[in-house]
């Protein structure tokens, strides 16, 4: 599909074609991405030390875009160019061309939820694939699952903000549910040490942190809020969640019946997903949990659609909400977000 078409479903659907810079403050990313993402920018200083960065990531600065104009009404973007982000050494290129389309300020986001992936079937239907798969899940259910556990508000807070980083939060998981990461011993002596500094002055400063803020943090872990027993129990609930894959229409049975099985005050109503049952033959639909967790910002529903090239699996469009993103970015008011991202290479 040349790009001519492509925009002109997205100007047919009522997205406006706008243009975006090719540089951005860096603490725009940074915020949005965290310090891990600065490896991966080209990044320069101005005459006023004010840091910069060539887009590592169009939809960056096309929320930039919308709070820079203060746009108050629903709003529908699309945009197509590139970015610009260090590679490793098994890639040929640090440019990286993106199309995006969005949705600002829903005021029906169920509708708007359906907008953008009824845009992003389209396209597929206009590509040069026959078959696809569509994943479908939704952040809130897993955010919902964690409050209901037993689990110390710490630990809650921290599996939720790590679920973007796979590896790090399964570390989080295997020390939750192993406690290896704890020794009686050193426990006990380190409550023996802790007595003793209570008698100081609890203003000191030890490496930027007053003697009060490490004694309430070592109070919280020890006393407030300890590991309890059933951790390893509510690890296994979060690793079983995460394992469901079924088509869309058994979505809402398989996961009720998930959530009853352990005792979790949820459910989920049938027409809950944008899309509630397969569409055609070469066109699955799967509720699959573990998908796009490497975008941090995702905060309702998420999805991809993928497809075979060359034998090999690839995600030709992947997108979802994102309503704190724009308040995150600077935004004075709450303002709601969706989009997707096409990979205009595979077109």
């Amino acid at each position: 599909m040349k790009l001519k078409n492509l925009f002109k479903i997205l100007i047919k659907r009522g997205f406006k074609n706008i243009e975006l810079e090719n540089i951005i403050e860096s603490k725009y990313v940074l915020k949005r991405s965290g310090g891990n993402f600065r490896q991966f920018l080209f990044s320069f200083y101005d005459e006023n030390l004010k840091e910069w960065s060539l887009v590592p990531d169009l939809s960056v600065g096309s929320v930039v875009k919308f709070i820079q104009n203060n746009i108050k009404s629903k709003t529908k973007w699309f945009y197509s160019g590139e970015a610009y982000r260090k590679q490793n050494k098994n890639e040929n290129s640090p440019i990286i061309n993106q199309t995006g389309f969005e949705i600002f300020a829903s005021k029906n986001k169920v509708k708007d939820d359906h907008e953008i992936v009824k845009t992003s079937l389209e396209i597929f239907k206009k590509s040069k694939f026959n078959k696809a798969e569509i994943n479908l899940s939704n952040i809130e259910i897993f955010n919902a699952l964690v409050d209901r556990l037993s689990l110390q508000v710490r630990w809650k807070e921290r599996i939720k903000r790590h679920f973007c980083r796979e590896k790090y939060f399964n570390q989080l998981l295997n020390k939750l549910s192993s406690k290896t990461d704890i020794s009686p011993i050193i426990v006990e002596k380190d409550k023996k040490i802790a007595d003793k500094l209570r008698k100081l002055n609890p203003s000191t400063l030890y490496s930027g942190r007053s003697l009060k803020d490490i004694l309430d943090r070592f109070d919280l872990k020890n006393y407030i809020e300890p590991r309890l027993e059933t951790d390893k129990k509510n690890v296994k609930i979060i690793k079983d969640f995460l394992k469901i894959s079924c088509p869309i229409e058994r979505a809402p049975e398989i996961l009720n019946k998930f959530f009853k099985k352990n005792k979790l005050n949820l459910f989920i109503y049938e027409n809950y997903f944008p899309i509630n049952s397969n569409l055609k033959k070469n066109l699955k639909v799967k509720f699959s949990p573990n998908i796009n967790r490497s975008v941090e910002y995702y905060t309702g529903m998420v999805f991809n659609i993928s497809v075979i090239k060359k034998g090999k699996k690839n995600i030709l469009i992947s997108g979802g909400r994102y309503d704190k993103l724009l308040k995150n970015l600077g935004s004075k008011k709450d303002t709601t977000a969706v989009g997707a991202a096409i990979n205009t290479d595979l077109l």
